[in-house]
């Protein structure tokens, strides 16, 4: 599309295309490897900042059409100074904000701002050709990027910039502190007036992990967590009208399938409207905050099949998960968790490792994090829902301090095992309510009658409550 911001008291337009350096870089969005549009979304990104920034538009779908106005929402969990980079059908790419008309884009914590702000605004934003897909990345810095600034002589008297110099604001002046500032993206997909959507429903995909057996031998194996994700997935293909599953089991669950199957294909095949189901079975733990995000001073994790015992970094870690989810912004999306994230020792418990001091080591009696508190993902999901992200739901097997158990008969996990046999034998559509209450009395007895003296209480966090089947 041709993006221009017009002034409302004048006739006079300031156009804000401007032209390209290829990219020879992978991209997520683009169909080749000279677009730079994903370019601009993949390397310029921030996997784990210390505060999260929203973007959003004004049409829910994300869908324009030629003459339309976009409007755009920004919130940011820390102050700081407000880039907004557009990247065209065309291939070539904008900075939006901050312009000849607005100078000014400091932006204060915890509040929505407006580009084109709702009163007194010089400018606006109009849909125009080409059409296509296109993306709008926003990015808030504690400090001024030189390079992208209005008065920036790289931009020129339009306030135009190229690949390139977005490319070397990220080499030159953020990249070496990631702490400092934070970005999310969306897609917009831009169409000629009189276009109608060709979209019946929404469409429900499925991702499903199970990874019994670990690649590093000294992470106690376990027995049943492939075979979780195989029968979920198949419950869910029955009564939950999936329209795309994909299942990594085993050695098919590297920390790097399982980004590029959440964060890059799931991504790229839903659209804003869409249900997203995320299914975990397999290890979890704890070890130390590693960017100073947590409030307890720990981080909480996922082990994938290549993740190395006492190495964080090959784990899946929960801020960077909410990346991932915060890249699915739009959806609605159901993420359940058979795993737990204490540190025990037991026998068929999925948890390992003594992170820290003060955690109880016994079947499911650690009391020192609170037995009402769900550590993984909970604290991203709630601050992503303070700057805006709605519509996401997680239902884990056991609280923070509890652990998370096969069941004796080696079939399923306890939590997996009950959950397949309620959307298997249910008449209705199962919210994750529904589905947390019947886990609520179904679970905990069966886990102490096999275990003695553990305790596992499945956890809601529900921000949705679509059905799950």
């Amino acid at each position: 599309m041709t993006l221009s911001a017009f002034a409302t008291h004048s006739a006079a337009l300031l156009c804000l295309s401007i032209g390209v350096v290829a990219s020879s870089s992978p991209t997520v969005f683009a169909q080749n490897a000279d677009d730079p549009r994903g370019a601009v979304v993949e390397e310029v990104h921030n996997a784990r900042p210390r505060f999260m920034v929203r973007v959003d538009v004004d049409h829910k779908d994300r869908v324009y059409r030629d003459g339309d106005e976009l409007n755009i929402e920004v919130t940011s969990e820390r102050s700081g100074y407000l880039y907004l980079i557009y990247c065209r059908a065309d291939k070539k790419i904008s900075v939006l904000f901050p312009n000849k008309y607005q100078t000014d884009n400091q932006i204060p914590a915890r509040t929505k701002v407006h580009i084109p702000p709702h009163n007194g605004a010089r400018f606006g934003i109009r849909i125009g050709p080409p059409f296509g897909q296109e993306i709008l990345k926003a990015i808030v810095s504690l400090k001024p990027i030189k390079s992208l600034n209005a008065e920036s002589g790289a931009r020129g008297n339009t306030g135009e910039i190229d690949y390139s110099g977005v490319k070397a604001a990220y080499l030159e002046e953020m990249r070496d502190r990631p702490q400092g500032w934070a970005e999310h993206d969306v897609k917009i997909k831009t169409v000629r007036s009189g276009t109608t959507s060709d979209r019946q429903r929404g469409r429900r995909f499925g991702v499903f992990v199970g990874i019994s057996e670990y690649k590093d031998r000294s992470i106690p194996q376990l027995s049943v967590c492939h075979r979780d994700a195989k029968q979920m997935a198949n419950a869910m293909k029955k009564r939950g009208d999936l329209d795309e599953v994909a299942i990594l089991l085993n050695d098919q669950a590297t920390l790097s399938g399982i980004e590029r199957a959440i964060r890059h294909d799931l991504a790229k095949a839903t659209s804003p409207g869409d249900e997203v189901f995320i299914f975990w079975s397999g290890h979890g733990g704890r070890c130390a905050d590693t960017n100073g995000d947590e409030k307890d001073g720990l981080d909480e994790y996922l082990v994938p099949y290549d993740g190395v015992r006492n190495q964080p970094r090959t784990m899946l870690l929960d801020d960077q998960f909410g990346r991932w989810i915060q890249g699915l912004d739009g959806r609605r999306i159901v993420v359940m968790l058979d795993t737990c994230h204490s540190a025990g020792q037991a026998t068929r418990e999925k948890s390992f490792g003594r992170f820290h001091k003060t955690i109880s080591l016994g079947l499911g009696m650690a009391k020192s994090l609170g037995r009402d508190q769900l550590d993984f993902f909970d604290g991203e999901l709630k601050r992503a829902k303070d700057i805006g992200q709605r519509d996401t739901a997680i239902l884990a097997s056991s609280r923070a301090a509890q652990l998370s158990f096969e069941r004796r008969e080696g079939d399923l996990s306890a939590m997996t095992y009950f959950l397949v046999q309620a959307i298997e034998s249910g008449s209705r559509p199962m919210t994750p309510g529904h589905a947390d209450r019947i886990l609520e009395r179904q679970v905990p007895g069966p886990v102490q009658k096999q275990f003695r003296g553990a305790t596992q209480e499945p956890v809601l966090v529900d921000e949705l409550s679509p059905p799950i089947e």
